[in-house]
């Protein structure tokens, strides 16, 4: 603790500050600048590549600053790094003694607001996690939009998943005693925070939560935001409770191998996301990303998603609503800003000229003469009275400050209208008065004057003096030799005015735009349905438009468990190259085991059906001639080669930890993908697990499968078990050189071209030749051995080891810090591993 007495009294004020925000970094508002200074001075100028530089202030001190206006790019910057910022304001206008200052606001990775930081077409949501007896309850919402969501029954391994999932870069923790959750956040870089104020104050953002242990979880949340934050934060909506059971499981590891949202190379146009997206507002961008990391399980919902995709396919009207969406501005976060106080008069300009779109919006609608688009069309409130009051109030133009003039028209204060005309007409006003004066009185030598002493004057010769009357409402202000001044109410007014006109019409503007941003925060709640509405609108003609784009189809579901799809296309790869289309026919329970050469496609086969299967169950229409799925309840993929170096885990034990989370966690309505299986280790190794793996999926889980391999030993298990068939992607050689002709066909690949795959990478013509010569020998000396690993009929005990749900159970109980738990945190902890044990028996 650092001795203020030391110290100048700005500093002192500055350290006080400090006291309170340690953990962040300090903007201590300095004129035009906002200055940093001890420790928080040098690691934002290392953070921002800003100039370090020093303070007298009773001592010297380590300082940086950034300009005001410049604030929110050096903002991005610190808070992409996980930083978090306390911005404090002068509170008390300049003059004698020292300004006041406090936190206005609290900036955080999760508590972002302001215009011009965010991507526009992605959520940045804020979580809380709370331990029920029933599991996990994660609370998450986005404060720039107001969108809040609350999911329960997690598991340690579903909560992990969707934090990813989500993206989310701040979480709150009720419980510090969950070591493990504690490692993991503190692991992935995600800024973490221990809260434990659960009271329930504002009823209408829990009113869709039924019980007080979800809404008591819901209220972690919104207590931290309201408190920390320090902005009003009226503008969030009701929690959406879901039920983790609802959505189909998507690990974090297919999101990645499939690259639906992001991409492992960087490249944005080989995600599914890029070439799907084609909405034109930031509000359905947003809604596409989430649903589809977020698939369903409802069929109902999901048809209902088709037939408004089908309802919104015809081209006129369609092309009529895409203009008027290209104009329309983000709702959601305008009014964010605005309930909040981050407001300036250009997002009343831009909500007034989204407003001033919706008559057009709703003509365009009817047009389709639909009843499903009429649902939609008659959910929408034009928001007249607002949109006038904006339109008569706000300029065309105005400026990003809000203390400065120029945002409000003229003609819509008669005050204002007054003093903008004194500002800039003073001297006509003045000769005006004079000349009514003289018409009034009828004086003719009257004259209006002005000095530093005495301020504005009528002036009437001695002459004169016997003329003024006490109906003129002249009072005497000095007496001179040859002269009397004298001074009127309305003059004494203007003088005010015109002495300091240009501020009274600033601050007049100030007051005015306030009342005009109280007035929108009524429509608050209007407003974001209209949003909700205008984002549905916006996602299904983005469906409907790709599916015409890329000839997709409408799905057809079944609960059969049957796959049958025509002429099946992969989305994105057909963007970059010709696309050779294949069949998928699945029975219920059926294995693939799919071989082929390298490079012939085997992978991007299995890849494409998990996207077509996801597409459906987001509810978008798929590239294929004709699909028929089932609904399935999770997907599984082991795809691609990695290793995670920072986890101390190799590419093999990368493979084996993601391909364990399918075989204890899939079920019979599970999709499992799985890929080269066993590369990683000796050959007899890799080959025996390849095929413990396989028989574990037939007997015990049940669930389709492909499985891709150059294992070829393995396409033998088709005559050993009905339900298991072989695939191979098509190769021909024409003297030493591949053909891929990346068609899927029944049967098993003759061999594996390895080498002549080699030699399309160009490898040294000697080591081809070698190659070829060795694996000669090999495979002569393979067929002599007497080695039949493959159809053995031992039964192998492959439940003998621990199941991953029983290993997260021990792994929980291991990291419980006991010296950190209350008697009620035990007990729930007691309860909620007891339920796990009971839900694993019914297994």
């Amino acid at each position: 603790m650092k001795d203020i007495t030391k110290f100048t009294p700005m500093m002192q004020q500055y350290l006080k500050i400090k006291e309170d925000y340690a953990d962040a970094i300090v903007f201590f508002r300095l004129g035009d600048f906002y200055e940093m200074f001890f420790d928080d001075a040098i690691t934002a100028s290392k953070v921002l590549e800003i100039a370090l530089t020093k303070k007298e202030a009773g001592q010297t001190v380590p300082m940086c600053g950034i300009p005001y206006h410049a604030a929110k790019i050096y903002i991005q910057k610190l808070i992409t790094k996980g930083f978090k910022i306390a911005i404090a304001e002068q509170t008390t206008p300049p003059g004698k003694g020292l300004v006041e200052r406090e936190v206005v606001q609290l900036i955080t990775p999760g508590m972002i607001i302001d215009d011009g930081i965010l991507p526009s077409n992605e959520f940045n949501f804020i979580g809380s996690v709370v331990l029920s007896e029933y599991g996990y309850i994660l609370s998450y919402a986005d404060i720039s939009t107001g969108d809040t969501f609350i999911l329960d029954g997690l598991n340690k391994s579903s909560l992990i998943d969707e934090v990813k999932n989500l993206k989310l870069k701040e979480m709150i923790l009720s419980n510090k005693s969950d070591t493990f959750l504690i490692d993991y956040l503190n692991n992935n870089q995600i800024l973490m925070t221990i809260y434990t104020i659960n009271e329930v104050k504002n009823h209408l953002i829990y009113k869709n939560l039924k019980t007080k242990e979800i809404k008591e979880a819901a209220a972690i949340l919104v207590n931290y935001l309201n408190e920390e934050s320090k902005l009003e934060l009226n503008h969030l909506m009701p929690f959406n409770h879901v039920k983790v059971e609802s959505f189909m499981r998507l690990d974090h590891q297919v999101l990645e191998h499939l690259e639906l949202t992001e991409s492992f190379t960087n490249q944005i146009k080989s995600t599914l996301l890029y070439w799907i997206d084609k909405t034109h507002t930031a509000m359905g961008s947003r809604l596409l990303r989430y649903q589809l990391t977020h698939p369903l399980k409802s069929v109902e919902t999901l048809e209902k998603r088709y037939d408004f995709i089908e309802a919104f396919s015809l081209h006129e009207p369609r092309t009529k609503v895409e203009e008027i969406l290209n104009d329309i501005y983000d709702i959601n976060r305008l009014v964010g800003r605005i309930s909040s106080n981050q407001t300036h008069a250009r997002d009343l300009l831009q909500l007034k000229n989204t407003l001033g779109l919706i008559p057009k919006l709703k003509q365009a609608l009817s047009m389709y003469q639909n009843k499903l688009v009429d649902s939609l069309n008659n959910e929408i409130h034009l928001h007249e009275e607002l949109y006038e009051l904006l339109d008569r109030s706000i300029t065309d133009e105005p400026p990003l400050t809000i203390k400065e003039g120029g945002m409000i028209k003229d003609g819509y204060n008669k005050e204002l209208d007054e003093l903008r005309s004194i500002a800039k007409n003073g001297d006509l006003w003045l000769e005006k008065f004079e000349n009514e004066e003289k018409e009034r009185t009828g004086i003719k030598n009257l004259k209006v004057g002005y000095n530093r002493v005495f301020g504005y004057f009528i002036e009437i010769s001695k002459g004169n003096i016997q003329f003024v009357d006490e109906s003129f409402g002249y009072i005497r202000k000095q007496t001179l030799a040859n002269s009397e001044r004298y001074i009127t109410e309305t003059l004494k007014e203007t003088e005010s005015k015109l002495l300091h006109a240009k501020e009274k019409g600033d601050n007049l503007e100030y007051e005015i735009f306030q009342s005009l941003k109280e007035e929108t925060k009524k429509h608050v709640h209007t407003l974001q349905f209209l949003s909700q509405t205008i984002a549905q609108i916006d996602l299904y003609i983005s469906h409907a438009k790709v599916a015409e784009i890329y000839k997709y189809v409408r799905p057809k579901l079944n609960n059969t468990r049957f796959v049958d799809i025509e002429s099946a296309r992969h989305p994105v790869v057909e963007q970059h190259s010709e696309f050779i289309s294949n069949h998928i026919t699945m029975k219920p329970n059926q294995i693939f085991i799919l071989t082929g050469p390298n490079m012939s496609g085997k992978s991007t086969y299995m890849r494409m059906f998990a996207m077509i299967v996801i597409m459906a169950q987001t509810g978008m229409f798929v590239p294929a001639s004709r699909a028929v799925l089932p609904i399935y309840d999770a997907i599984f993929t082991r795809i691609g080669s990695s290793d995670d170096i920072a986890g101390g885990k190799s590419t093999f034990m990368v493979e084996m930890v993601e391909a364990n989370e399918a075989l204890t966690k899939a079920t019979e309505n599970s999709l499992i993908l799985f890929d080269e299986i066993g590369r990683g280790t000796a050959t007899y190794d890799g080959l025996a697990l390849a095929q413990a793996m396989i028989e574990y999926v037939h007997t015990n889980i049940k669930a389709q499968m492909m499985f891709s391999t150059h294992y070829h030993e393995l396409t033998k298990l088709q005559k050993q078990f009905e339900l298991v068939t072989n695939l191979h992607v098509k190769a021909i050689e024409q003297k030493d050189h591949m053909v891929f002709l990346h068609q899927v066909e029944l049967g098993a690949s003759d061999k594996s071209y390895g080498i002549q795959v080699a030699a399309l990478a160009h490898l040294p013509e000697t080591i081809i030749k070698r190659a070829k010569t060795l694996l000669r020998k090999l495979e002569k000396e393979s067929s002599q051995l007497d080695h039949n690993i493959f159809m053995f009929e031992e039964k192998i005990e492959l439940d003998s080891i621990i199941p991953k749900d029983v290993q997260l159970i021990l792994d929980q109980i291991n990291h419980i810090n006991i010296d950190h738990l209350t008697p009620v945190e035990a007990l729930i902890q007691l309860k909620y591993i007891q339920n796990a044990l009971k839900d694993l028996k019914k297994d």
